[in-house]
């Protein structure tokens, strides 16, 4: 009963919070990246929670549960991925776009309306399936703890989440993570401490853990079907969310340092993670890997340690759920409606659409959480729209490279056709870098492609 009050007073905290921190939502700017005020302690906050999301407790402590310590390393890589954003990304993405609100506004720069929409619809799958991603997991928790089927909990925890999106806009979503954010690391390493002290510490843990697990045979294919996922780890996505916080910050030097705080933070809380998971390994040893997590959580910790943890797992499923659920929206509204409709939205126009986009989408993350069993397959196919579309033509950006609208649209299609390939003919355990591979195809494209046209362009200026 208690750890349901907690629970209760929590998710009651977070909607007063959303409320009160998007009042003030009157324009499609505030709806998007607000006024660029935030102080960096809070851009810290709002990377960390929603780059923190189901797909890390769940989906890291299956993959944890089945293999073992060495997936924990493949998602430090993680931090990569984030210096590379820190570094090389915010500071040209500041510089040359600080006045746009979004990854497909900034293809519309260079692609323009093409470019913008390919770009808009892209985000969109690539949010929406996220957001489903935490709409499953949320309905996990609630099937496991409070006995409401999967379905009925996914509803319950979409309304949540879509009820504070839906009015308070990114105003709402960040100040929600910043709650969210204390409440998740919190909850998290407490739950950890209590599986620790149960199995008998470190050494308890090792002991009772199997050698495959604590051990790296790098002659096995797991270890490389690892190292591809490090691979993947560590590559910069342009994640959507990552972008949109980028394009918060007030100048390049904040939004660097706030992504690389966050990243540092990640790496003893994945630490965390993985005692967790183990820990489900000596005390769970036959259940679902699924549920390695879940099992902890629910069978492993005494009254008010479970309402903590419990909180704080829903902290760290709403938080991601929340901000990939803004971005899907105004990447509706200003990348793709924006652009195909040809009249002027107002402010009150674009924030009715936005909210009635937010709704629908947070309906459909429930139906589309229901297509696949393992949390990170999910994002892993959902990324594979999204890394042709957006990821090669900004990795060109980055060396100053754009190329014409008509090889950019050739060369997008060329790769998601490549995709479809490579999914076919290649064994099921290397699909984890078909959106990778799509990428390069489609970089490489747009890459001979545009020597080619500058080099006929060359050719024809020396003939005149």
């Amino acid at each position: 009963m208690i750890d349901a009050v907690i629970i209760c007073v929590y998710v009651i905290v977070t909607l007063i919070v959303g409320y009160f921190a998007g009042r003030h939502v009157k324009t499609m700017r505030d709806f998007s990246v607000s006024d660029k005020a935030f102080p960096t302690t809070v851009l810290v906050a709002t990377i960390f929670a929603t780059w923190m999301g189901g797909d890390d407790l769940i989906g890291v402590s299956e993959r944890i549960f089945t293999v073992g310590i060495i997936f924990i390393i493949v998602q430090w890589a993680q931090f990569i991925s984030l210096a590379i954003h820190a570094y090389v990304i915010a500071p040209k993405i500041v510089a040359d776009f600080s006045d746009k609100i979004s990854v497909g506004e900034i293809m519309g720069a260079l692609y323009g309306n093409i470019g913008q929409v390919a770009s808009g619809i892209a985000s969109v799958l690539f949010s929406v399936g996220y957001v489903a991603v935490q709409t499953s997991s949320i309905g996990y928790v609630c099937n496991l703890f409070f006995g409401i089927s999967h379905t009925y909990g996914s509803l319950i925890g979409s309304f949540i989440i879509i009820l504070y999106s839906t009015f308070g806009g990114i105003r709402a979503v960040v100040f929600t993570d910043v709650l969210q954010f204390f409440v998740l690391i919190i909850g998290i390493p407490l739950m950890a401490s209590v599986a620790l002290n149960s199995v008998g510490g470190f050494e308890g843990l090792i002991s009772h853990l199997p050698a495959s697990h604590i051990s790296i045979d790098t002659s096995s294919r797991t270890f490389w079907v690892n190292v591809v996922f490090f691979i993947v780890c560590a590559f910069p996505f342009f994640n959507p969310v990552l972008i949109q916080r980028i394009l918060m910050a007030k100048s390049a030097k904040q939004a660097s340092n706030s992504l690389i705080i966050a990243g540092s933070l990640y790496m003893p809380f994945y630490a965390v993670i993985a005692i967790i998971a183990l820990c489900a390994v000596v005390i769970f040893p036959d259940t679902d890997p699924n549920n390695a997590f879940l099992s902890i959580l629910n069978h492993s910790l005494p009254p008010i340690v479970k309402g903590i943890a419990v909180s704080g797992v829903l902290a760290v499923i709403m938080s991601t759920a929340d901000s990939f659920l803004n971005v899907s929206v105004v990447s509706t509204v200003r990348d793709i409606a924006a652009v195909l409709v040809h009249k002027k939205f107002n402010d009150r126009q674009e924030l009715i659409f936005s909210r009635f986009a937010t709704i629908a989408y947070g309906i459909a993350s429930i139906f589309i959480s229901t297509w696949f069993y393992s949390m990170i397959d999910f994002w892993l196919y959902f990324s594979n729209f999204w890394a042709p579309t957006v990821i090669a033509p900004m990795i060109l950006y980055m060396f100053n490279i754009k190329t014409s609208i008509k090889i950019y649209i050739t060369s997008v299609i060329i790769g998601l056709c490549s995709i479809v390939v490579y999914r076919n003919i290649i064994p099921e355990d290397f699909n984890m870098i078909s959106q990778l591979f799509g990428m390069s195809i489609t970089l490489i494209c747009m890459l001979v492609a545009h020597k080619r046209s500058q080099k006929y362009s060359t050719l024809g200026s020396n003939r005149i």
